[in-house]
C-alpha cells in the first residue's frame, strides 16, 4: 500500500507508524477536555467504514429506483442493513457536508457554506464581508476555506480511543497540507488534499498524495485496491476508514468499455441516459463490491459497521459528452447538487451494523449528515468530550428499530447565489424540514425565485411543486421561527442590507458582470472596474460559439497588483476552472498598456473571463476584442465609444 504516515500532532503521541516515513516534528499543544471512558475493551470494538460517494443523487441507485443504473452491490448492501428514505446532506455541495461529517456541526457554525477547499485559506476573510459592490442590494457572506484545526474531528476522537485511523480518496477540507487528513486525526493518507475532483481519472493523477500507478490505471480502482491494503495492514486494533470517493464528481471520465454497455442501454422512466455517468457509476459499485468481499475473506464482517452516503445531490448544471446529456437526472425530485431544494440535499443513506440493524430495514426519519459524530461515537462505545458543541442526533435508537428521534427539525444554511452558466440553482436561504413540512426562506428574490418564502408538504408533493406559503401563513410563521433560532444558535453568517448600496450603480456594462469583489462602470470612456477585495474579475457569456485558435486582446490600465488570469468555458467544460486558464502581463503602473491572450478553444466557446489582479485597486479596461489567429475580428467591446 502506498501511503502517507501521519506526523505526531495535537493530542496524538508520537510512536512507530505501519509505514515506513519520514518523521515531521510539529509543536504539540494540549487541550482542556478529554474523552469520556466509556468505551468497551479495545478488542471488542467494532470498525468503522464510512463509503462517501461524492454527488451521487438520491435516485442514482436500483435501491432508489433508478432503471438506468446498475447498482448490485448497493443492493448488495441495502439487503445487509437499513436504507433511509429522508435523509440529508447539511449543505447541497460537498466541502460544507464533509466539514459536517467530519465534526458533527452545521456548516452554518463552521463558517464552511460553499466549497472552498481548494482556494487559499484566507483566515484573514471575515465571514460577513462589512461592505459589498454598490450596484448589490445585500451583502452576501464569505465562507471560510478550510476545517479549523481546533475543531475535534470524529477520526481524532477514534484514534484517542486506540482506532487505527485511516483516509483514502477526496478530501477537500484545505488548500495548503496543514488542513489534510493527517492533521485532522487520521494515521494514514491516500489521496486526500485540496482537489475538489481528479484532475484525471487515469493515471497520471496529478494528486501530490495519491502516486501514480500504470498509465491509465482508474482511480477509482486504485483508491479500492489502497482501501483494501488499508484493511489487510491491520491486525489486533480497530479501524476506521473513511474511504471518500472522488467518483462521481466531474470531470466526467469512466472506462471505454463500460461506457459503450450502456450507449444503447434505455431508461424505462425517460430520465437518465447518460453512458459515461453510469459507467463511473457501475465502477463505485464495483468497489463497494470488493470492499464487502474483502471483509468477508478477512471474517471481520460481522464486526465492521459500513455507513454508505452521498455529499449532496446529483449534478444536473454540466453538460457531458458529445450529445452534452446532464450527468443524471434527480426527478421526482427537484433541482440537483447547488439548491436547496430537495434534489440538492436528499441522498442516499445505508447503514449496516451486523447484530444490531435489521436486515433489509427502512427507515423514513428525517436524519442529517451532522447526525454520523454522535451516532460513530455511541456505536463504539464513547461520548462527545466534555463541553463539545454537536449540532447532530445520535440516531442508534433508529438503528435499533424505533420509530422516532427526539428532534424539532433539521436545517439547510445556503446563503450564497449559485447561478453557473445553465441557469440559476440557488438563491441566497435558509430550509428547515420538521416532520413533512419544508420551510425555504429566501433573503433576496429574483426572476427564477420570486418568493420570499415557499412551504412544502413532501409527503404529498415531494418534487415542491406547489407553495403552500400564501395559503398556511400560521404554518410558515411557526417554521420561520425554528430558523431564527438556528441563525442565533449557530451564529450563521446572512445576507443582510448593504449599506453602499447605489440604484445607480452598474451590475452589467456592455455584457459583462462584476464579481463580488469589485464594482463596475462605464465612465470617462472606459470600463471602470474598482476592486475591492483579492478577487476582481468581470465575466460575460455575450461571446461567439467559435472554437480553434483565438486571441483576446484589451487595452487597459491599472493601479492594482497580483497575476492576471483568463478563463473561458465551452459547452463541454463550462465551468471557469484550471484546465481552461491562461496568466497574462497586465502591469500595475496606471499607465495604458495593450496585453494580448494567445488560446485554443477545443470546442465552441460560452463564456469568458478576465480576472486582472489579486488586490484592491482601479483598473479601466478601454476596449477587449476577440480575434482569430489571422486577425480576424470576431467580437469587439468598445467602451470608449
Amino acid at each position: 500500500m502506498r501511503t502517507i504516515g501521519r506526523p505526531a500532532g495535537r493530542g496524538f503521541r508520537q510512536r512507530h507508524y505501519l509505514y515506513r516515513m519520514p518523521v515531521i516534528a510539529v509543536v504539540l499543544f494540549s487541550t482542556t477536555v478529554t474523552l469520556a471512558a466509556a468505551a468497551p475493551s479495545q478488542a471488542k470494538r467494532p470498525n468503522v467504514i464510512f463509503f462517501l460517494v461524492d454527488d451521487l443523487g438520491w435516485m442514482d441507485s436500483t435501491v432508489y429506483g433508478s432503471r438506468y443504473y446498475e447498482t448490485p452491490n448497493v443492493e448488495r448492501l441495502a439487503a445487509r442493513g437499513m436504507m433511509f428514505t429522508d435523509a440529508y446532506a447539511a449543505n447541497p455541495l460537498c466541502s460544507p457536508t464533509r466539514a459536517s461529517i467530519m465534526t458533527g456541526k452545521y456548516p452554518a457554525r463552521l463558517g464552511i457554506t460553499v466549497p472552498g477547499g481548494h482556494l487559499p485559506a484566507r483566515p484573514d476573510l471575515p465571514i460577513m464581508p462589512e461592505k459589498a459592490p454598490a450596484h448589490e442590494k445585500m451583502l452576501l457572506p464569505n465562507s471560510r476555506r478550510f476545517l479549523p484545526l481546533e475543531e475535534v474531528t470524529i477520526a481524532e476522537a477514534l484514534h484517542d480511543a486506540g482506532y487505527r485511523t485511516g483516509f483514502i480518496g477526496k478530501w477537500h477540507l484545505g488548500h495548503d497540507e496543514k488542513f489534510w487528513p493527517l492533521a485532522q486525526g487520521f494515521d494514514v493518507n491516500v489521496g486526500g488534499g485540496r482537489w475538489p475532483g481528479p484532475p484525471s481519472y487515469h493515471a497520471p493523477y496529478k494528486i501530490s498524495t495519491l502516486p501514480d500507478g500504470p498509465k491509465g490505471e482508474y482511480i477509482t480502482d486504485r483508491l479500492t485496491d489502497e482501501a483494501l491494503s488499508f484493511l489487510d495492514a491491520g491486525k489486533g486494533r480497530p479501524f476506521f476508514l473513511c474511504f471518500w470517493h472522488y467518483a462521481v464528481h466531474a470531470p466526467y471520465q469512466a472506462k471505454d468499455a463500460l461506457t459503450a454497455r450502456y450507449k444503447d442501454r434505455k431508461d424505462p422512466r425517460g430520465k437518465q441516459n447518460n453512458p459515461i455517468m453510469a459507467a463511473m457509476i457501475k465502477s463505485m459499485d464495483e468497489s463497494l463490491g470488493r470492499l464487502l468481499d474483502k471483509l468477508d475473506e478477512l471474517k471481520i464482517a460481522d464486526n465492521t459497521i459500513i455507513i454508505f452516503f452521498s455529499d449532496n445531490g446529483g449534478n444536473e448544471y454540466d453538460r457531458v459528452g458529445p450529445e452534452e446529456w446532464l450527468p443524471t437526472n434527480n426527478d421526482p425530485l427537484r433541482l440537483g447538487k447547488g439548491s436547496i431544494y430537495e434534489g440538492g440535499v436528499r441522498v442516499p443513506m445505508m447503514v449496516y451494523w451486523p447484530g444490531v440493524v435489521a436486515k433489509g430495514s427502512r427507515c423514513a426519519e428525517v436524519v442529517s449528515s451532522v447526525d454520523f459524530y454522535p451516532t460513530i461515537l455511541d456505536m463504539v462505545g464513547l461520548k462527545p468530550r466534555a463541553g463539545q458543541i454537536i449540532d447532530g442526533r445520535n440516531i442508534v435508537p433508529l438503528l435499533k428499530g424505533k420509530a422516532k428521534l427526539d428532534r424539532q427539525a433539521v436545517f439547510c444554511h445556503m446563503p450564497h447565489r449559485i447561478k453557473p452558466v445553465t441557469g440559476w440553482l440557488n438563491a441566497p436561504s435558509t430550509s428547515v424540514r420538521k416532520g413533512k413540512w419544508k420551510l425555504i426562506r429566501f433573503y433576496e428574490t429574483n426572476e427564477a425565485f420570486p418568493n420570499p418564502y415557499e412551504l412544502y408538504d413532501l409527503e404529498a408533493d415531494v418534487g415542491e411543486t406547489n407553495n403552500l406559503a400564501g395559503t398556511m401563513p400560521d404554518k410558515v410563521k411557526e417554521l420561520d421561527a425554528l430558523i431564527d433560532g438556528f441563525l442565533k444558535d449557530t451564529n450563521a453568517a446572512y445576507p443582510k442590507p448593504n449599506p453602499a448600496y447605489d440604484p445607480d450603480a452598474k451590475a452589467v456594462v456592455d455584457g459583462w458582470r462584476p464579481s463580488g469583489q469589485c464594482v463596475i462602470s462605464a465612465q470617462d470612456g472606459a470600463l471602470q472596474i474598482k476592486s475591492i477585495g483579492g478577487d476582481p474579475f468581470i465575466t460575460t457569456d455575450q461571446v461567439p460559439a467559435v472554437s480553434g485558435r483565438l486571441v483576446i486582446k484589451l487595452r487597459a490600465k491599472s493601479s492594482g497588483k497580483g497575476v492576471s488570469q483568463f478563463f473561458w468555458t465551452t459547452a463541454k467544460a463550462p465551468r471557469f476552472g484550471p484546465h481552461q486558464r491562461l496568466d497574462f502581463d497586465m502591469k500595475h503602473d496606471g499607465q495604458w498598456h495593450e496585453c494580448e491572450i494567445a488560446f485554443t478553444a477545443k470546442d465552441a466557446i460560452k463564456a469568458i473571463r478576465i480576472d486582472p489582479g489579486t488586490a484592491p485597486g482601479l483598473i479601466a479596461i478601454d476596449w477587449i476584442r476577440l480575434h482569430r489567429q489571422d486577425g480576424t475580428v470576431l467580437k469587439a467591446w468598445e467602451f470608449g465609444s
